[in-house]
């Protein structure tokens, strides 16, 4: 644990030393963005984004990644791919025209298979997904998600999270700032970002690196031996939400919390028209990801349901239902 923890501090020391070298240049990009993304929203300019998901071999997850999958076809977004990383056999049963990417669940260090929520964040670190810096936006998510047709003018000038709620109490507060001091890292004071990050691919990539390492430290060092913590206060089951919200804090000088257009609820009579992305949160309520993986909602046909698509949880059960074509 010394050696990672000093491996760790290393680091953390280069990348803090490249984050104040480059700093100047990140000032300009973000004003050269924002200028940029007004022709983007305008049409004049065409920009290539990938929604950057993990999956394994889970029935449950595989059912989501349907979901997810048929949004994206339905809306046809001509400038968006969905870009799957995930273990080989996972990835068999995908359709073809998922662009896929064969990915070992994370083992370094070992408590990482027992925890593995970081899947989701250390697909983007190794070599294997250096091709996404090609992209010009990514959208990194959870296989329980929707995209809506409001996608299509979606285009943030600024490195946009949904709302989390992770952090409830000033020990929890006081913890992360203590960890960013530790490793010399900035913290800015914001709070409860959501488990959706969308920006520019190779910022979402160095947020996702600094993460990965970060959350190891997180698991072995601040709940050793089992340790579980408490839900609502420090708790190591969010520990890669600890992590990415140090590691955003640290490289991205404007982070837009958006809790309306990234991970909004499933169960929501909101319109479709305002929220780009759907996130599937704990509930039984219409829409359900629970209800819809537990078979649920097999005996419903399209052809006898008078759903208004233009609402969120009809639209996520229409879409869950035309999903079974293809999953």
């Amino acid at each position: 644990m010394q050696l990672l923890s000093m491996c760790c501090y290393m680091t953390f020391c280069l990348n803090t030393f490249l984050f104040h070298l480059i700093r100047p240049i990140k000032v300009a990009l973000v004003f050269i963005k924002i200028y940029i993304s007004h022709f983007y929203k305008k049409g004049v300019c065409k920009m290539r984004r990938a929604v950057v998901v993990f999956v394994e071999e889970n029935k449950d997850l595989l059912l989501q990644l349907g979901c997810l999958y048929t949004s994206l076809k339905y809306i046809d977004s001509n400038d968006t791919d969905l870009i799957v990383f995930g273990t080989p056999t996972a990835l068999k049963q995908l359709p073809e025209d998922v662009i896929k990417v064969e990915c070992a669940v994370a083992s370094e260090p070992p408590e990482f298979l027992h925890y593995r929520y970081i899947n989701s964040i250390s697909c983007l670190v190794g070599e294997q997904a250096d091709f996404l810096d090609e992209y010009d936006y990514i959208l990194r998510t959870d296989a329980d998600t929707f995209l809506t047709p409001a996608w299509h003018s979606f285009y943030p000038s600024l490195y946009t999270v949904g709302q989390g709620g992770y952090v409830n109490d000033d020990e929890t507060r006081g913890h992360l700032r203590r960890i960013a001091s530790q490793f010399h890292l900035r913290h800015q004071g914001l709070h409860n970002l959501g488990s959706t990050h969308y920006g520019d691919a190779r910022l979402v990539r160095e947020v996702c690196k600094l993460a990965t390492t970060l959350t190891a430290h997180i698991i072995t060092e601040e709940f050793k031996n089992g340790e579980e913590g408490k839900w609502p206060g420090w708790y190591r089951g969010v520990a890669s939400m600890y992590a990415c919200e140090i590691a955003a804090n640290h490289f991205v000088d404007d982070i837009l919390k958006d809790g309306k257009q990234i991970d909004f609820g499933s169960a929501s009579s909101e319109p479709i028209k305002n929220h780009p992305h759907i996130h599937c949160w704990h509930t039984d309520e219409m829409f359900s990801k629970f209800q819809f993986t537990a078979g649920h909602y097999d005996s419903l046909s399209l052809e006898n349901l008078n759903l208004d698509t233009n609402i969120i949880k009809d639209y996520c059960l229409f879409i869950a239902l035309k999903s079974k074509q293809y999953f």
